[in-house]
């Protein structure tokens, strides 16, 4: 027979694990670097221009509002997906530029709340690039299907920065 206080402790318990079990998707991240045979200033000089960011084969064209924090720019892929993204922050003196995706197709970068930063350095006298993504899978609910679970999403933004890291690198040492 339950008391008044046994009573009281099952009715927390009981709440409690189901708080536990509710909760929704945890934060993914996916980093990937490159080196590439050009000075920083020279690789900087195109990670800088938002409304430039044609690096992927995959993309058709690029429309941008500015080069100014705020800006907007939407990426058509030759797929006829659209990706949109806001310019968050640019540092010109570390060299780091940072954006997030305000709307995005889910066959292409099946993500929700996804934000990325390119950053150049120098390492062991050669220019480094750093592509760091921070996002939640493009289901937020549980029980996703699997086209918008963690891993998935995780593995079209990995493929996504990939492509992008190695069609810079391309485009650069051509020059």
């Amino acid at each position: 027979m339950l008391n008044k206080k046994n009573l009281i402790v099952f009715l927390i318990t009981l709440l409690l694990s189901h708080e536990l079990y509710s909760h929704g998707p945890s934060r993914q991240k996916v980093s990937e670097s490159i080196e590439i045979d050009a000075s920083p200033d020279e690789v900087w000089k195109i990670i800088s221009n938002f409304k430039n960011f044609q690096w992927n084969k995959n993309i058709k064209k690029i429309e941008a509002t500015d080069n100014t924090v705020g800006s907007e720019r939407l990426i058509n892929f030759e797929s006829g997906e659209k990706i949109k993204q806001v310019l968050e922050k640019i540092d010109e003196e570390k060299m780091m530029i940072n954006w997030r995706i305000i709307e995005t197709d889910n066959k292409v970068l099946p993500v929700n709340s996804y934000s990325a930063k390119i950053f150049v350095k120098v390492e062991n006298e050669k220019t480094k690039v750093f592509y760091k993504s921070g996002f939640y899978r493009g289901f937020m609910g549980n029980d996703p299907p699997p086209e918008l679970n963690d891993e998935n999403s995780k593995k079209l933004v990995k493929i996504f920065i990939l492509e992008n890291l190695k069609g810079l690198k391309n485009i650069i040492e051509k020059k």
